[in-house]
């Protein structure tokens, strides 16, 4: 059995930079996720050491607001890890295979999952248009879910598209590129 992640992209494909979608889709989701821990440190420690510590008053609902930024985080780090090739695949059957057949299978393999992604991200915004009425929130501060079901939609889509592009890519070039962050290997 053999466990491997997706390759780093070629020399070549490297000096030639990445695609204009490769920059703003790193660009936007290093800002967000960046921004989004910083603020999540800084509440736990303003909360933890200063408001319940030192003023024995901790700030109510800051729990609501961390598990919340943390949906948050987890929803854009789902694309930006396929787009990285962050995600593992196990590839048990693929290297006993001749090229031509794994190929297909690894495009089959992109292709049904995103089919699942797609069907995942229906649900999810399905769910989200439904959260108000139900009631879902936060225990706290009473903050709906909807739009937290919208923003994992939407993440979950861009992930399928991402999917389907690289299956394009293995049908056309025989292998998919994840986007290289400019570290060298």
């Amino acid at each position: 059995m053999n466990v491997s992640e997706n390759k780093p992209q070629s020399a070549a494909s490297q000096a030639a930079g990445p695609g204009r979608f490769d920059k703003w889709f790193a660009n936007i989701a290093l800002a967000t996720g960046c921004t989004i821990l910083a603020l999540m440190t800084l509440l736990c420690v303003f909360n933890v050491l200063i408001m319940r510590k030192l003023l024995n008053a901790p700030i109510t609902g800051v729990e609501d607001v961390l598990i919340l930024c943390l949906v948050g985080f987890v929803a854009l780090s789902i694309p930006f890890g396929a787009r990285t090739g962050a995600h593992i695949e196990i590839e048990v059957v693929s290297e006993l295979l001749p090229r031509a057949v794994s190929r297909w299978m690894q495009a089959f393999a992109r292709l049904t999952g995103g089919a699942f992604l797609v069907l995942m991200a229906w649900q999810l915004g399905t769910a989200g248009t439904q959260a108000a009425r139900f009631g879902e929130v936060t225990q706290q501060l009473a903050i709906s879910y909807e739009p937290f079901y919208y923003l994992l939609s939407v993440c979950f889509a861009v992930f399928a598209a991402i999917q389907f592009f690289d299956a394009q890519k293995i049908i056309r070039k025989g292998r998919s590129a994840p986007m290289s962050l400019g570290g060298g290997e």
